[in-house]
């Protein structure tokens, strides 16, 4: 792998960690912000609270891979173009194709990672993200209205 494979996988799974970190704790805060009454009127211990949104993380950010993924692209991709590294990469004699390289190499790195998240974490996080939701968050208002018609239906 040549110098200019390592600056650009570099600065590409750079820009792509960004993006992540950037996105998440906002996706976080707006849970938070519309959660947070609910929270507090069913008093739930914090650290279900705590392990909930570790869960969230991890199912928030694999929701979101793919478009994070092709929002890194484009970044990158015109950060490059607009400090002109792109025509002098060309220009240098590097054909379009080897230039590509790197990009590929980035997309296998990501593809395995998301690959083994898909496999392994992203399970285990959306059972407890829903299992929470489900549980603390949705059960007594809507438990409240069916059994008030299954009253209803039984009286008739």
């Amino acid at each position: 792998m040549k110098i200019i494979d390592k600056y650009i996988l570099k600065r590409y799974l750079v820009t792509f960690s960004v993006m992540l970190i950037m996105f998440i704790p906002i996706g976080i805060t707006i849970d938070v912000s519309e959660k947070v009454n609910k929270m507090i009127e069913k008093k739930i211990p914090l650290t279900d609270i705590l392990v909930y949104y570790g869960d969230f993380t991890v199912y928030f950010a694999n929701l979101l891979f793919p478009i994070f993924l092709f929002l890194s692209i484009i970044w990158f991709t015109s950060k490059l173009a607009n400090n002109t590294e792109i025509i002098a990469i060309l220009s240098s004699g590097i054909s379009f194709a080897r230039f590509l390289r790197p990009f590929i190499y980035g997309a296998v790195i990501v593809s395995i990672f998301a690959l083994l998240m898909g496999f392994f974490l992203i399970p285990q996080a959306s059972k407890g993200f829903n299992d929470f939701r489900y549980q603390n968050l949705k059960g007594n208002s809507q438990t409240r209205e069916t059994s008030d018609i299954l009253d209803k239906l039984k009286r008739r």
